[in-house]
């Protein structure tokens, strides 16, 4: 009985409020049309035509605040408005923003696409122009509700498009990026197959990939997965070539003929194309006669590159040559000394910390500070030639692109590895941007700081992808991925 008298108590103060929203509502539509037909015979505060407008818009918002508890709790539907001009521009930026979204869908809508932050920033900024959208929908009819509305829908707008601005430039750059793969790929497929194929459009990804370095872009470390052989060896070849292209200036001999170097690099494993990917994507490490099967690799490539590039024996000797070792542990002839190659020497040190930067089936990626140090130490052994393995520090510790921990707490991004002035083959202390303060919050936007004229600033630590997105992803996408 009591549960009876409880809803009939509900339902009689729900009726009133509504009597009374109703009521509010005829007033508000009779000023409203007395303000628009001009009568005058009655004029509101002191007989001005502005008192009558506040009287009008006090009722809006009474209105407004009499009936927003009805309609909160029931579920809100579409009705057609009379929109203002500004609310009209605003439904068509909102629509013009939602067509450019949905172009992009295949490339971010996909939970599983890379890179994952951008396609977390997808959906979200589509929920925002969803939302943004629906509230147009549901506009009043009080053109001075309205201009309140579309004040804060023209924010939400511009966030919008500030998000889509950086969509668009992941978008491009991962387009880009996987075009360069693709297109190796097909070329290291052709001269695996032995099909004669024009060496201009090895040259022209060659000179693609000495323009970046040459604009200083972030060094991208690729990763293939091992069970497609092709696009595994192109994501090598196309980070050993980025790396080739960042230190071969300071070559004396090769940096008058780049072009030749970045070459090597992007094929100088099409002999692992002949590798089954059951090998390459073992657990363990490579071992017996498995790992017998991938030492045969540099003979195969050379062979093929001598066939398909007869006029470049150059060439085919350093991909035959790039796993030697000065000291005679390499393979695949044991080669010692000066009787490796300038070219392959590079090659070989450019092979190896590339490797040990990228993750493998059976380790993960190692930082970029301990693959460097750990190539130079292989370099002071006297395996790796000391003075290519020193051309290294050229990109520092922290490649341009690097996300960073600094020792007083905040995180940055590298945007500069400078030399250092008074030796070139010292580890040059970057300029970084600083993207959160020193408890980990986000900055309004980055501050640069130059850690050579900071002494007491210093990098602690790199951080790893998964951090990287974690920490970075919501409010710094373009540096996240």
């Amino acid at each position: 009985m009591s549960e009876t008298r409880t809803l009939l108590t509900k339902i009689s103060a729900l009726r009133q409020r509504l009597d009374q929203a109703q009521g509010l509502a005829n007033e508000a539509r009779s000023a409203a049309t007395a303000l628009l037909a001009g009568i005058g015979d009655e004029p509101a505060e002191g007989g001005s035509f502005e008192g009558s407008l506040r009287i009008a818009s006090d009722k809006d918002a009474a209105l407004d605040v009499a009936i927003r508890p009805v309609v909160s709790s029931a579920p809100a539907t579409p009705q057609p408005q009379r929109l203002t001009a500004r609310a009209r521009r605003v439904l068509e930026q909102g629509r013009d923003l939602l067509g450019t979204l949905r172009g992009l869908a295949d490339t971010f809508a996909s939970v599983g696409t890379p890179p994952l932050t951008l396609g977390s920033l997808y959906r979200d900024t589509v929920a925002m122009i969803d939302t943004s959208l629906r509230t147009v929908a549901l506009m009043p009819d009080s053109p001075t509700a309205q201009m309140q509305l579309c004040r804060g829908l023209e924010v939400n707008l511009e966030e919008v498009a500030g998000r889509l601005r950086t969509l668009m430039a992941g978008s491009r750059r991962q387009a880009n990026e996987q075009a360069q793969i693709d297109r190796l790929a097909g070329l290291l497929v052709a001269i695996d197959s032995g099909q004669a194929i024009d060496a201009t459009h090895l040259r022209r990804l060659a000179e693609e990939i000495l323009d970046e370095a040459r604009e200083c872009r972030p060094l991208r470390f690729l990763a293939g997965d091992p069970a497609d052989v092709p696009r595994f060896v192109a994501c090598h070849g196309l980070t050993v070539a980025r790396i080739l292209a960042r230190v071969v200036r300071l070559d004396p001999e090769m940096k008058i003929r780049p072009v030749e170097a970045v070459l090597a690099g992007l094929i100088h494993d099409v002999g692992m194309l002949g590798v089954p990917a059951p090998i390459l994507m073992s657990p363990e490490p490579i071992e017996g006669q498995s790992r017998r099967f991938i030492e045969g690799h540099p003979v195969v490539g050379s062979q093929m590159v001598a066939a398909i590039f007869p006029d470049a024996p150059w060439l085919a000797e350093a991909v035959c040559s790039h796993h030697e070792r000065l000291d005679g542990t390499g393979y695949p002839d044991g080669l010692k000394g000066n009787r490796i190659r300038p070219l392959a020497r590079l090659l070989a040190v450019c092979d190896v910390y590339s490797a040990l930067c990228c993750v493998r089936p059976h380790r993960p990626a190692r930082p970029t500070r301990t693959a460097l140090a750990d190539t130079l130490m292989l370099a002071e052994k006297g395996e790796l030639d000391r003075f290519h393995a020193e051309c290294l520090l050229a990109l520092s510790f922290y490649p341009v692109g690097s996300v960073v921990e600094l020792a007083h707490g905040p995180l940055a991004v590298v945007v500069a590895t400078p030399p250092s002035p008074t030796d070139l083959r010292a580890p040059s202390r970057p300029v970084v941007a600083l993207l959160t303060d020193a408890r980990g919050e986000p900055l309004a936007r980055p501050e640069h700081l130059d850690l050579a004229q900071a002494e007491h600033h210093s990098i602690v630590r790199l951080l790893t992808a998964e951090e990287r997105h974690e920490v970075l992803g919501r409010h710094f996408p373009q540096w996240a991925a």
